[in-house]
């Protein structure tokens, strides 16, 4: 990178693209987002994001493909498609700009980073955790948590990490520039392995941690990842002595314990909702399952680990997409039931 300021390009521009893309431009920060038609149009005219009681409005320069955008050297992709769309923004970026473009894999699941190295020759990885929820073009609401993390894939980090990370802390984000973000990203893997279990229960978040079923439920999906990367020995967490804004097994083990009384109940407090939850609500017609959900189950086989919660999960959340079928269509009980029948139907 050159001594000037980078333009940040945010290709994906949905809730979380344009959180970050919003707090950036509010910072001072030169933005351009890429966005379906719907959402550029009411980038364009503006915004609101509500968090912590407060409202942030913000309008910015948005574009519907690659082909609008007009690249400069400066220019830094932050790259929050979901991982199904990646291969396509992919080769749109590159027809666009050639192999020497900064791009930053800011998205859940593993493998898009591999793919964006297909084409560039700087590739980062990204951690985002940031539960924006947006159910309509103009509106974001941001519950509390928005940490990100930074690094040159597949490891390392360089002054590119660490200015996109200074920039967006200095934007109201928490950001830190590691070494081992591709580690932290397959424990957060682990950890949506459960978009599907709220999906297909219908729960948001809050509600999900809150509920005994679930919690036992959602201990059991993602214990089964943690024995399926652990057979393959792929590393879920960084060293003990490098922070990390994740540390799965803990997170994971915290899901026996009973929620805290304090926590939010039904009526109270935002509403989290997962992105694929999303996804199913507004009637998209692909979610990231197989990126997830999937990732695990074909590991799985590899080093024969049984898969059945997330196999199941994922037919489940395949067949709700395929029917169009909105969330909610079991309980959390109801589904541990169907998945430990399975089980043992195939033993």
């Amino acid at each position: 990178m050159n001594s000037e300021p980078i333009r940040y390009i945010i290709f994906g521009a949905g809730a979380v693209g344009s959180t970050i893309g919003g707090l950036l431009v509010r910072a001072g920060f030169e933005v351009v987002l890429v966005a379906r038609p719907a959402y550029a149009e009411a980038l364009r005219r503006g915004i609101r994001i509500e968090q912590d009681g407060e409202e942030i409005s913000f309008n910015a320069d948005a574009v519907t493909e690659a082909a609008e955008l007009a690249p400069t050297p400066r220019d830094v992709v932050l790259i929050t498609t979901k991982s199904q769309s990646t291969a396509e923004v992919v080769e749109d970026l590159f027809a666009v700009y050639g192999p020497s473009l900064p791009v930053v894999c800011l998205q859940n699941g593993v493998r898009n980073e591999a793919i964006a190295a297909e084409r560039f020759e700087r590739v980062y990885a990204g951690l985002v955790f940031l539960s924006a929820v947006q159910l309509r073009p103009d509106l974001i609401t941001l519950p509390a948590g928005r940490v990100l993390a930074f690094g040159v894939y597949p490891s390392g980090v360089d002054g590119t990490a660490q200015q996109i990370a200074s920039d967006l802390t200095s934007a109201g984000l928490e950001a830190i520039a590691s070494a081992h973000v591709m580690a932290m990203k397959w424990g957060k893997l682990v950890a949506n392995l459960n978009n599907a279990t709220h999906t297909i229960v219908g729960y948001w978040i809050e509600r999900g941690m809150r509920d005994l079923d679930m919690r036992r439920l959602m201990f059991e999906v993602r214990e089964e990842g943690l024995r399926v990367l652990d057979a393959a020995g792929i590393a879920v967490e960084p060293p003990e002595d490098a922070p990390s804004p994740i540390r799965i097994r803990k997170m994971t083990e915290a899901l026996l314990r009973p929620p805290k009384p304090d926590g939010n109940d039904e009526g109270s407090g935002h509403r989290t909702y997962p992105s694929m939850w999303q996804d199913l609500y507004l009637g998209r017609k692909s979610t990231e399952a197989d990126f997830l959900n999937g990732d695990i189950i074909e590991i799985g086989k590899r080093v024969r680990v049984p898969t059945p919660y997330n196999s199941t999960l994922l037919e489940i959340i395949n067949r709700m997409m395929a029917e169009g079928l909105k969330p909610g269509i079991y309980t959390p009980a109801e589904l541990h039931a169907l998945i430990e029948a399975r089980a043992v139907a195939k033993t």
